[in-house]
């Protein structure tokens, strides 16, 4: 049975303390010798190690260099080498400031200063805790190893004195990567990590992203730290002159190009407090697409709290488009009347239609300065928050949500059919006296659609969620952490990605034609002048209105007839029109029966082809009763006189067509 004092090591068991560590020593011995170094051991026991390395790249006393900086970079490279690091120790200078002496010595030189620790506080006394300190390691072993540099008469520096044994291992293979001299931050790094500081990429992802461009952690020659450390640097390099910094660099694209738009303004202690943006591009998309505006301030942007607000549109694509972009550090009346007053000022006019979220303060500012728009609050905002006021029961009430959204979103209903409806559902569910849904009905010509039929909204009263899309990449953009200086990097990126998008788009509609499905020619027209996400808009509203719309009935008054026309899926909407001859009027109802009997027999092809039949036998009846020349009967002038609506028989006035012989016309 083994005694309980014996040792175990490598699978021995040694009963002798001495010849343990006597066969200890000789393995470490020759796994250091692995290492590039040779163990010697001093008459008191002390141990050294040796680098083994080529002559040609080991210093030696006596060895001179044409300046220290040479000869610092020579032993950085001989210690990289062998597996050490290297640090400046002290530095000497003459009278004139010139460097005649530097000793470099290794970074396990000295011992570690002693540090109080922190004290336990026994929880049965009434001390408040101290927090404990971050625990750090030490390296530091007193080794000897340096190399002493001295200018000499002649200008060169010689090494002076020199120790090359160390008193401890040196560095594995393993380990000589994570050596700060093997890890550099060339500028390729530097470059590297600063482009992708401009895309938001954080020195995390920098480094998993460097791996794969070098193929391994151990290519890339820095460590995630170093990564980190070099924005440290970058942050340390604004430091208070952030501002400043923006301020410059837009004042310099400013005169570079005078239709670029950068103002800002400073508060009581002279710090940024306002800044507005708007390039010549944004303002050429105002001038196109700036029917109606949205501009939201949801974005925290940046370490100093300041607020993001975007001026957003829609483009002819049905895409979110940027025109300018403000930053405020207040969300208050005067920071809004400031902003506005800028944009109105560099777009030389106000919107139609301005929508913005419920803030009070925008409530004042839009009028006060946009004196000529229609103010809406965005319904994404205001119906997204009503699970949350009406608890939980009536937020999963999937009847109660319909109902609601039939009445709120409704585009075709009057004023009267929505005040109705709204009275119909607080009355069924009993919230005619719910204080929310009492101040959104008081605030209804804000954000119902019915309030605004009387002017021009492009279909953008549901697009409050287009714009929620392209602000979206704003926030994407932006952390709590950014200086203001990355902060217009990063909005700078995503302007021009948000343009790539919209090029691409014009780009597709050039060189592609979309698909036609009825062979109309106003659908025809429609290709060649919309864009290709608007045309199929407008082909879905040209085929509901040719082939999805009837009329139920009809009342002639006079010369005046009204049809009630009725959609599969919508209500029944009046139309009227003039009188017309018994013959326009059969022509109509003829061409409406046509285009119903086509939509019901399309679902089969029997009944198409009994429509067709139908047809040539009627064609041939007309041929038989009028002859062949039936079709060729109708002259130029009739088909003018149809167009024009009457005949030019009589004189008034005079034009240039009197000079043509009408027979060059029939």
């Amino acid at each position: 049975m083994d005694s309980p004092d014996c040792l175990l090591i490598y699978g021995f068991r040694w009963w002798d303390d001495n010849i343990a560590c006597v066969f200890l020593d000789l393995v470490r011995s020759r796994s250091e010798s692995q290492h590039g170094c040779v163990m010697d051991v001093s008459p008191d026991g002390t141990k050294f190690w040796t680098p083994s390395c080529d002559a040609t790249v080991r210093p030696f006393q006596g060895q001179t260099f044409p300046s220290l900086a040479h000869g610092i970079d020579f032993y950085r490279q001989y210690a990289s080498l062998v597996g050490f690091d290297v640090r400046c120790s002290s530095l000497r200078r003459n009278r004139q400031g010139v460097a005649v002496k530097d000793l470099l010595v290794c970074s396990r030189e000295g011992f570690k200063q002693a540090v109080q620790g922190s004290v336990v506080v026994d929880a049965a006394l009434d001390q408040a805790p101290v927090a404990p300190k971050r625990r750090r390691v030490s390296n530091r072993v007193g080794c000897r190893a340096r190399l002493v540099l001295k200018m000499g008469d002649d200008g060169v520096f010689v090494v002076h004195f020199i120790e090359l044994r160390h008193n401890h291992c040196l560095c594995s293979d393993v380990a000589k990567p994570f050596l700060r001299g093997n890890r550099s931050m060339d500028v390729q790094h530097q470059i590297f990590v600063l482009k992708c500081a401009r895309a938001n990429v954080g020195p995390n992802r920098s480094f998993r992203l460097a791996r794969e461009f070098a193929g391994s952690y151990s290519n890339v020659g820095a460590t995630c730290v170093d990564f980190k450390n070099l924005k440290r640097d970058l942050m340390a390099f604004i430091g208070t002159s952030d501002a400043h910094i923006v301020v410059k660099k837009y004042a310099k694209k400013v005169d570079d190009c005078p239709d670029y738009v950068f103002r800002y303004d400073v508060d009581s202690q002279d710090q940024l407090c306002r800044a507005f943006w708007t390039d010549p591009i944004a303002k050429e998309n105002f001038s196109a697409f700036g029917e109606v505006v949205s501009f939201d301030a949801t974005y925290g942007t940046n370490r100093y709290g300041m607020v993001l607000v975007p001026f957003t549109g829609v483009d002819n694509h049905k895409r979110g488009v940027t025109f300018a972009m403000g930053l405020i550090s207040r969300e208050d009346v005067d920071s809004y009347v400031w902003l506005l007053q800028q944009f109105k000022s560099a777009m030389g006019c106000v919107p139609s239609c301005t929508i913005t979220d419920q803030d009070p303060s925008m409530r004042v500012a839009v009028p006060q300065v946009f004196d000529t728009t229609r103010h809406r609050f965005c319904m994404w905002h205001i119906m997204s928050k009503v699970g949350e006021k009406v608890g939980n029961v009536l937020s999963k009430d999937e009847e109660f949500r319909r109902a609601l959204n039939d009445v709120v979103w409704c585009e075709m209903s009057s004023v009267e059919e929505f005040e109705r409806g709204w009275q119909d559902v607080m009355k069924k569910y009993s919230l005619g006296d719910h204080r929310w849904f009492r101040l959104m009905y008081d605030l209804r010509s804000y954000w119902i659609p019915a309030y605004f039929n009387d002017i021009f909204m492009g279909g953008l009263l549901r697009t409050t969620s287009r714009f929620e899309a392209a602000n979206s990449v704003f926030g994407s953009c932006t952390n709590q952490h950014a200086s203001l200086s990355e902060l217009f990097n990063n909005f700078e990126g995503a302007i021009d990605a948000q343009r790539l998008a919209q090029a691409k788009l014009n780009a597709e509609c050039e060189g592609h034609f979309p698909l036609c499905q009825t062979p109309m020619l106003i659908k025809k027209h429609a290709a060649a002048v919309y864009t290709i996400n608007v045309f199929y808009d407008v082909q879905a509203e040209v085929i509901a209105g040719s082939f999805s719309c009837r009329a139920v009935r009809s009342n002639v008054e006079g010369l005046v007839t009204r049809y009630e026309v009725e959609d599969d899926d919508g209500p029944v909407l009046g139309v009227q029109r003039g009188g017309d001859s018994e013959v326009d009027v059969a022509i109509g109802e003829a061409w409406a029966e046509f285009f119903s009997c086509v939509t019901m027999a399309s679902r089969s092809v029997e009944h198409v082809t009994k429509l067709n039949a139908a047809l040539k036998d009627f064609n041939a009846f007309l041929l038989a009763e009028n002859g062949p020349t039936v079709r060729a009967s109708s002259s130029k002038k009739q088909l003018f006189e149809s167009f024009c609506g009457a005949s030019p028989d009589g004189q008034i006035g005079w034009s240039w067509y009197s000079f043509i012989p009408f027979s060059f016309i029939q």
